[in-house]
């Protein structure tokens, strides 16, 4: 009886640590960006909201935001810039792809954490300013 208490406190106590450290909550497996492509004017005026949606392991998405480790970049900075809420400004004619990055350990539940990783997660969309 007394080894049959002992295995079942390892077992909880390992079950506990498990989900204090997040396993077997859903991570992000990929991202998509919203517009997948858009046209804007190569002025003040030219600018495009984006949004990246992470789809996750449990079959669920949501939308992602800085808080979340989000990095936004663009593949032309003299065509068009980003900021890190993914608002772009076309500066001359041109295509830039506009790219969102977020870690690869992202999890579905909103403030369980992120921790640092190198590995990461991207979605893309083509903004052609005119």
């Amino acid at each position: 009886m007394e080894k049959f208490r002992l295995v079942l406190l390892a077992s909880i106590t390992a079950t506990a640590l498990l989900m204090g450290c997040g396993a077997g909550h859903p991570t992000i497996t990929s991202v998509t960006v919203t517009p997948t492509s858009a046209t804007a004017a190569s002025s003040s005026q030219g600018t495009v909201g984006f949004t990246a949606t992470g789809n996750f392991t449990n079959h669920q998405s949501r939308m992602l935001v800085l808080a979340d480790g989000l990095s936004w970049s663009s593949s032309n900075i003299p065509v068009a810039s980003i900021n890190s809420l993914g608002m772009a400004t076309c500066k001359v004619p041109g295509t830039a792809t506009i790219t969102v990055t977020a870690p690869a350990n992202l999890q579905f539940r909103v403030g369980s954490g992120v921790n640092n990783t190198s590995m990461t997660v991207s979605g893309s969309a083509t903004l052609t300013c005119t």
